[in-house]
């Protein structure tokens, strides 16, 4: 019992996000909301987890088929009564996460974002349920991105209302999230192409080549920073946001690189791209600490 739980949470937090198990989210909305409470970041570490966690295995269960045919060997392509109960717990974590979500929330449009998430993660994974009778998401490159499009925004602004209501701010913040999230759904196909293939199904890493999907991630990251730079300047986010576009240089030592390689994917590829990872993480940080240093009062100095 103990083995098969280690190994469940394990599965829930993969793969790693900065909703779970890194809640770098949460804290960005807790320092950009402008209220820094500490008892609503505990809510959104919470929700976060809760959710994610859900998410992530009810990923894995439908998703044992690829796995299967990929190689690869966990407690659920193992277990045929672990990954019904995997299953259940999936559902459960959804339930529980409505449930804290719609009694924490301080502006009901909560609970439009959270089934805005929802749906459009269950449904992008689901085979069990209504993917009985519907293609599941997926499964097909354009309902794949379609999952993240409406994700990515629905979480931000679902934990956004755990700390205030709904701001122009928070729909920046949304913006600025789906454009640092969307590129892992072009990244993480290319790894997946021979599993996908062997499926019959029509994924982005089998309709596109690994080339043009490393170059659609390079420019949505680049729409990242760009946007960062938009809303900093325009006052929607803080004017101490603007240095976090000192980790621009690591997509652009990325993007150099490739450019420098025709585009080439190989084992040397690793390291430009765990730069670039790196150094995505680092300008959250900066927006963090930005959103922090710009709600707290400044010290202010006598001279007598």
């Amino acid at each position: 019992m103990y083995r098969v739980s280690v190994n469940l949470v394990k599965l829930s937090a993969t793969p790693a996000t900065i909703i779970y198990p890194y809640p770098f989210l949460a804290f960005l909305v807790f320092s950009l909301s402008g209220t820094l409470s500490l008892i609503s970041l505990i809510k959104a570490i919470i929700i976060s987890f809760l959710f994610y966690a859900g998410i992530n295995l009810w990923n894995h269960v439908n998703d044992v088929k690829e796995d299967v045919l990929a190689g690869k060997k966990n407690i659920l392509t193992e277990n045929e009564n672990v990954r019904m109960g995997a299953a259940a717990l999936s559902a459960f974590l959804y339930v529980i996460s409505f449930i804290l979500s719609a009694y924490w929330i301080i502006d009901k449009k909560g609970i439009i974002a959270f089934t805005g998430a929802a749906i459009a993660t269950w449904i992008y994974s689901d085979r069990m349920v209504l993917g009985k009778m519907i293609r599941r998401w997926k499964d097909y490159y354009v309902t794949e991105v379609l999952a993240y499009i409406i994700s990515a925004p629905s979480i931000t602004l679902l934990l956004w209302t755990l700390f205030a209501p709904i701001s122009p701010k928070a729909f920046a913040l949304s913006v600025i999230m789906t454009l640092f999230l969307l590129p892992g759904a072009f990244l993480k196909d290319i790894k997946d192409i021979s599993s996908d293939r062997l499926a019959g199904l029509k994924t982005l890493g089998v309709v596109f080549s690994p080339q043009t999907l490393l170059k659609v991630s390079l420019l949505l990251l680049s729409f990242y920073y760009l946007s960062i730079l938009v809303f900093s300047i325009t006052g929607v986010f803080p004017s101490f946001c603007a240095f976090s576009l000192l980790s621009f240089l690591g997509l652009i030592y990325t993007i150099k690189y490739f450019l420098n390689n025709k585009w080439a994917i190989s084992p040397k590829s690793v390291k430009p791209i765990k730069i670039m990872v790196y150094s995505n993480l680092i300008s959250l940080l900066i927006l963090i600490v930005a959103g922090i240093t710009q709600t707290l009062p400044l010290p202010r100095f006598h001279l007598n």
